[in-house]
């Protein structure tokens, strides 16, 4: 799973975080979804039943935010699109542990890039 211990880490359904001053967050409620959009939010390690990856907000143009999965596998990083805050459901999140699981042929500079469905 992730190198960095202090991380917030999603398993069995649940964010776990030490920032968090209750309970953990259970994934698909609105509290996961407002924890998401906080502006400190930038990452979190996600294990599931399929796999696991790091997930990480990035800003675009215009200031908008999207997260990326990332997984070093087969001596490459694999990068799959997870989309806006707001899409990352249970479901989506196990999905794409999934196709970070498989393995894809990488390009040229070793980095793969994959958009994946429903979005």
């Amino acid at each position: 799973m992730p190198r960095n211990p202090d991380i917030p880490k999603v398993t069995q359904q649940y964010l776990h975080c030490s920032d968090l001053e209750n309970e953990p967050i259970k994934i698909d409620s609105k509290r996961w979804f407002e924890w998401l959009e906080h502006e400190q939010t930038r990452s979190f390690a996600f294990e599931g039943y399929n796999g696991y990856f790091t997930a990480r907000k990035e800003s675009k143009a215009r200031g908008t935010e999207y997260w990326y999965a990332y997984r070093w596998l087969n001596g490459k990083t694999k990068k799959l699109y997870l989309g806006a805050s707001s899409s990352l459901t249970k479901d989506k999140l196990n999905e794409v542990a999934r196709k970070l699981s498989r393995s894809v042929r990488p390009d040229a500079q070793g980095l793969t890039a994959v958009r994946v469905s429903g979005d």
